[in-house]
């Protein structure tokens, strides 16, 4: 999905997505605007794949951002040669489609790759902080538009004002999709902090014990960083399950 250029996508969480139902025709697309007003046609994600079920020369997959779940489509049978029923994750991008009724979205996928676990954590973080950007943006009543693509006939201030109507957005309403948002991030931090200390563990027991400095920077070289790797290591030693037999000196408590 990398090594050309693509059109405009939106990042959205697939929570946010499920609770839009203001649609809108542009220039002969579908565009939906969510409760925090972005603009989407195009989407960009990355989830873990809960289901796939052929149907003809058709693939549906279903994925879970940490939000919710999300169907996407595509009759590219390359494209779901390398995905499991299960575990994976993928990112796609593709074109937005919209039924009846709030939520019902799907994704024709135009691009779709299995990633690593660390690549859906990245889109989550950065799809938390757009989110909170547009939700700020919205108490200050200062928006603009994320996207350049506005009807010509439509000014950017009255799309605003339509969308602030049709969702009647209150402070309340915006405090809890910003909940939204930090739950999904404080999930990728936990797990990553789990994944990190279980690292850790593992090089000890194969090495008995190994200098700080070392370790660090062996994860480090992982794609770590140094401060989030002190602070794993000392609440493993706080937690009992490394100690250091002298200064910067770390190994695993037996057992």
């Amino acid at each position: 999905m990398r090594g050309k250029k693509t059109k405009y996508c939106c990042r959205v969480f697939f929570e946010e997505l499920s609770e839009s139902d203001q649609v809108i025709k542009e220039k002969g697309m579908t565009t939906i605007i969510t409760p925090t007003c972005a603009r989407c046609n195009r989407l960009f994600g990355v989830g873990e794949v809960e289901e796939v079920e052929k149907r003809g020369n058709i693939s549906r997959i279903k994925i879970n951002d940490l939000t919710n779940a999300l169907n996407i489509y595509t009759n590219k049978q390359y494209m779901t040669t390398n995905i499991a029923e299960k575990r994976d994750f993928i990112a796609f991008s593709g074109i937005l489609h919209a039924r009846e009724g709030p939520g019902k979205f799907g994704v024709l996928a135009e691009e779709m790759a299995v990633v690593e676990e660390n690549t859906r954590n990245n889109w989550v973080l950065t799809t938390a902080k757009r989110t909170v950007e547009r939700i700020e943006k919205l108490l200050k009543r200062s928006f603009e538009w994320q996207s350049p693509s506005i009807a010509e006939d439509t000014t950017k201030k009255d799309a605003f004002m339509k969308a602030q109507q049709h969702y009647e957005i209150y402070d309340d309403q915006l405090d809890e999709l910003a909940k939204m948002a930090i739950t999904a991030v404080k999930v990728v931090w936990q797990n990553h902090r789990k994944t990190t200390g279980e690292m850790i563990v593992e090089i000890l027991k194969n090495t008995k014990c190994m200098e700080q400095d070392k370790l660090i920077k062996e994860l480090m070289n992982r794609g770590l960083e140094e401060a989030w790797v002190e602070e794993v290591i000392n609440e493993l030693i706080e937690g009992g399950r490394c100690y250091t037999p002298e200064a910067g000196v770390l190994e695993v408590v037996e057992g």
